[in-house]
Formats: structure tokens, sequence, C-alpha cells
């Protein structure tokens, strides 16, 4: 791979633990990551000065072992917007680094002759036409098309109106029409495109990008940090089902809560475990059946959570992969959800859990009592599924980047690659 032309990667946060930028440096590919805020805690002078004062959390959320900091190149503008943003926290300054960040990412491209490699949202100024541009244009695209999304958010909006605060929330409604079309076009600019999910790769076949040009690389989880439950509960607990996301309609919730309420059952208890957006209204719909409510629960007690339920639930209308999914198989529980999330890409059904359509209670509810009636199967099940998830490593993930990468370059510059999809 020596020979191939090295890219700048570009992002901002600790975008999937800096996975990508990672596979390329592991084999000589990378030039730069472009981003917003980075420790260089692999070397010695900031371990003697700033190092030796934050906390290890701190670092850790900014950093990733093994990515050479000498190759990290931090947007002075992206960074002092996030600086800004993390002290007023009213201000959105999201839209002005991003830019940021798409446009040092571009300029040095150009300057060192690289490929192009930007996650979703920084595409878009990076990519665009002008006088010269990267021949090499990939897009790691993390959410399914916009454009799909968006229509799935608005027929739920007329399904479930209590919802409609929150789906208006959602970032592909409150955009602007220029900034959606923006971001919506962002794939049409590329010519290399990986996604995590099948299901993300259809959305953007669907807006005609050649299917047999999206390279589906699944994403890993670390087994070390989500472990198998020592036992399964017991016969005489009550069966409880588990959720961990969002609290908001584009998980379908809604459609949890009301596969529950079809059962009518005192043996089955359903524990959301919420972060980020939390829809009181919708829930304040569902007090006449028994759902446990916990609120920004740390790493540990997450686990607890998990070790504690007989069966995941996710299931969401759209998501990029769902990575809680393949946490909760890691933690030995078989999973519900959707085909519009990872779970085509990571669960046999029948051996791992089960994969039911979007919006539908009563699939939910089939394959809750199915559950209940047989827990001994279930448990073998959640065996299976945390065996399963160990496969996906994000070693596995790093080898589906660099071989994406190296079939999206060998492509003729400023057109699409030849290959067929490419599962990591």
């Amino acid at each position: 791979m020596q020979s191939l032309p090295q890219a700048v990667v570009v992002l901002a946060g600790g975008r999937d633990h800096y996975q990508l930028p990672l596979a390329l440096d592991e084999a000589g590919l990378l030039h730069s990551l472009v981003t917003d805020v980075y420790w260089p805690a692999d070397q010695k002078w900031f371990a003697r000065s700033a190092g030796a004062l934050l906390p290890r959390r701190v670092i850790a959320a900014r950093y990733c072992a093994g990515l050479n900091s000498r190759r990290v190149r931090v947007s002075a503008r992206a960074c002092a917007a996030a600086a800004v943003m993390k002290a007023a926290r009213t201000l959105r300054l999201n839209r002005y680094k991003d830019a940021a960040l798409s446009r040092k990412a571009r300029q040095v491209a150009l300057s060192e002759g690289a490929a192009l490699f930007c996650y979703s949202y920084y595409a878009s100024a990076a990519f665009k036409a002008a006088s010269a541009r990267p021949a090499h244009r990939f897009l790691f695209q993390l959410h399914p098309h916009p454009q799909a999304v968006r229509e799935l958010l608005l027929e739920e909006i007329h399904r479930v109106p209590q919802a409609k605060a929150s789906l208006l929330a959602e970032y592909e409604l409150g955009l602007s029409e220029a900034e959606f079309a923006a971001l919506a076009g962002e794939p049409h600019l590329a010519n290399g495109w990986v996604v995590a999910s099948r299901f993300t790769a259809q959305t953007l076949s669907d807006q005609g990008i050649p299917a047999a040009q999206v390279h589906v690389v699944p994403y890993g989880v670390d087994p070390t940090a989500f472990t198998p439950r020592p036992t399964p509960p017991a016969a005489d607990q009550p069966f409880t089902v588990v959720y961990v996301g969002s609290l908001s309609q584009r998980k379908g919730l809604a459609y949890l809560l009301d596969a529950v309420r079809l059962l009518k059952s005192k043996r089955l208890r359903l524990r959301l475990c919420g972060r980020g957006v939390i829809d009181r209204r919708l829930l304040a719909a569902y007090t006449d059946i028994d759902v446990e409510v916990k609120i920004g629960l740390s790493h540990s007690q997450l686990i607890r959570e998990l070790h504690s339920a007989d069966l995941f639930a996710l299931p969401s209308l759209a998501e990029g992969f769902g990575h809680v999914i393949l946490e909760a198989m890691a933690c030995g529980l078989p999973v519900v959800t959707t085909p519009h999330t990872c779970g085509p890409d990571v669960i046999e059904p029948g051996k791992h859990g089960w994969i039911v359509p979007i919006r539908d209670s009563q699939a939910i509810a089939e394959r809750l009592a199915e559950g209940m009636a047989n827990r001994a199967a279930l448990a073998a099940m959640g065996e299976a599924a945390a065996a399963r998830a160990r496969q996906f490593t994000w070693e596995r993930f790093r080898a589906g980047v660099r071989a994406a990468y190296q079939t999206m370059v060998a492509a003729p510059a400023g057109e699409v690659a030849s290959s067929g999809v490419g599962v990591g």
C-alpha cells in the first residue's frame, strides 16, 4: 500500500475513536488528520506540561493511542469555535466550525496532492467544484442519506403527533433549505463512499449513488469495555427489556412502548436508559405501563443495567449503524431491532436476536412474548450474540477501511471505483 497516495482525513471531536485515521496511519497512508481539538499525549513535552494537569478522561476523549500526533493538524478557527461553545453552551457555532475544518482540509490536500477523506458534514465545502479540487474525494457517510431521514421523520409527525416537537428538533428537519441541500449534496460531490451499514448504503443508492461503489465497513466494539454478563437473570425475576439511547421517536420509542402495552403482562418490565434528547411529552402518554426511566448513567452503571436484562430493544427508524446494538450483544443480550440499523449486518435472525419491520408494535410484542416464554433459549441466544459481537473488532473495521481506500484510489482520478460492495 505504500505506493498509494496518502489521505487527508477531516473530522471533529473523537468521532469513532479516531479509528479511520488510525487505519490509514497504520499503513503509512495518512498524510494528516484535520480536526478541532486533539491532545498529543504521545509527546513527552505534553506529558510534562498540560498533560500533567488535565484529567485522564479529558485527554482520552481527544486522543488515540497509536495515531502519530505529528500527523494531526488542528484548525485554529475550529478549535476556537469549540472552546467558545464549551464556555457558552447556548451558542451554536457548529456550522462555522465544520466549514473551517472543511476549508483547511481542502487546502492541505491540494497543496500536498493528497486524497481527501471527509466524514459527513465536512464534505460540502471541501469537495465543491472550483478551479482546482482534490482528484480523490472520499466520503464516510455517517448517517443515512438526509433525504431518506427527512421523509421518515415527516411521516412520523403524522403517525405519532405527540412526538412532533422532538421530531421537528431533529437535525435533518432543523436545517434551512440551503443547509439541507448542501448536506444532501455531499455524496454527489464524492467519488468514493464508505458506510457502516447496508441500510445507509441503500439510502445512498436510492439517491443515485452507484450501489456497487459503496463500501460497507461495520464498526467494531471494545470487548474489554462491554463484557458478557456472568449469568442471565433468574427465572423468578421480572422479564426485563432494556433500551439505550435518546428517548425520542426517531428511535421508534413509541412502537416499543405500544408493544409493552399490547402484552399487558405484569411479568414484563421495560427499562429505558436515556441520554441526549428526552421527549417527556411522549413518555407521558405511557404512564399506564411499567416503565423505568434512567437518565445519564455512567458507563459502569450502564453495564450493570445491560447485564441485569433479558433482552435489548432498539426499534429505530433510521440509524447509520446503531452502536448500542453491538454493545448490548457484547454484554450477552439478544437484540430486537429493525432493518434500518446495523441489525442485518451483525444479527442472524433467530440466533442472535430478531429483526422486525419499522413501525410494527405487533411484531415487537410477538418477539417479547416469545422471549418471555422461552427464557432458557433466550439466554443461549444471548451467549451466541456475545460470541458474534466479538467478531466485530476495531481491528476488523480498520482493515476494512484500508481495503476500501485501496480500491477507491485505484480508480482513475476523478472517476468512481469499479469494485463491488465491500464488507469489512
